[in-house]
């Protein structure tokens, strides 16, 4: 991995993380609200070594990269923007946009506005539209609990809160990985998620449902595959086939004993991905 950064054309200091592959195509990792490019520590290589070069970013106020001056940077356009720069650093035409949450919605965005630059998607457990109940949830928790003190308690507030998402690991050693991908040390004995609190305005829906179904029927022509957690609190049956109707050619997997969101690293995740790639025909 190669640590790398973007300065963008309204002077934000972003940081990223570049995997070496081959001439395959290129991939854009993208994350989650509250999350940030270690998500993909473990999935970036097995792409890399599949002959597929990855960047995964850390979005603004995320991660390494600086926080926005103005929170109302912390919006679809904005990171949408900077994901073309760093395109544009690489010296990328298009790439394989893979975005889990969040990160998937700024990926539909592009498929329907810039599509010059899309070569495909891979969405982990997103859609145009998403259960109301299910962010209700999601809010209840974002940016909530006890002081954090170690890391033991960091990885116990990671369990607390993630448990029902990935309900087969028991593991202390997988929650103690957890809590490093998503917390910082602040000092001897201060810790906290690693994130801006002001990115958690931005969950509510800044574009109408309506605005995303009709930008989703742009990706007809953009090879895409959704990657579906089982037990999603977000994507339901329902609009799975809301969409499977919009959009007939839509690749679809299920993650089974998960939830909201797969870490793709899961074996029915990775094979189907990898499948998706050897049989898919993308743009040059």
């Amino acid at each position: 991995m190669q640590p790398v950064w973007l300065t963008t054309s309204d002077g934000a200091r972003l940081f990223g993380r570049f995997y070496q592959g081959g001439s395959k195509p290129f991939c854009l990792c993208l994350h989650g609200l509250t999350r940030n490019s270690r998500d993909f520590e473990d999935f970036a290589p097995l792409l890399a070594e599949r002959g597929h070069p990855v960047l995964a970013l850390d979005m603004r106020g995320r991660g390494e990269s600086e926080y926005a001056r103005d929170p109302a940077h912390y919006s679809l356009d904005t990171y949408h923007r900077d994901c073309l720069g760093w395109l544009d650093q690489f010296q990328i035409r298009r790439a394989v946009w893979i975005g889990s949450s969040m990160g998937g919605g700024i990926s539909m965005m592009a498929g329907a506005l810039t599509p010059e630059r899309v070569s495909g998607l891979i969405l982990n457990d997103i859609a145009p539209e998403v259960d109301p109940e299910g962010v209700a949830n999601i809010r209840k928790i974002a940016g909530k609990g006890q002081p954090i003190r170690t890391w033991a308690d960091a990885a116990q507030r990671c369990r607390d809160v993630n448990a029902h998402v990935h309900p087969l690991e028991t593991s202390d050693a997988f929650w103690r990985a957890f809590a490093r991908r998503t917390h910082r040390q602040m000092g001897p004995e201060s810790f906290r998620s690693d994130y801006d609190p002001a990115v958690l305005a931005s969950i509510s829906g800044e574009i109408s449902t309506e605005k995303r179904w009709k930008a989703f029927d742009l990706l007809q022509k953009i090879p895409t595959l959704l990657v579906r957690g089982a037990q999603s609190e977000l994507v339901t049956r329902e609009i799975l086939e809301r969409m499977l109707t919009r959009k007939p050619n839509l690749d679809w997997v299920e993650v089974p004993d998960t939830g909201h969101t797969p870490l793709l690293t899961e074996s029915v995740a990775s094979d189907a991905i990898i499948n998706w790639f050897v049989r898919t025909k993308f743009s040059p």
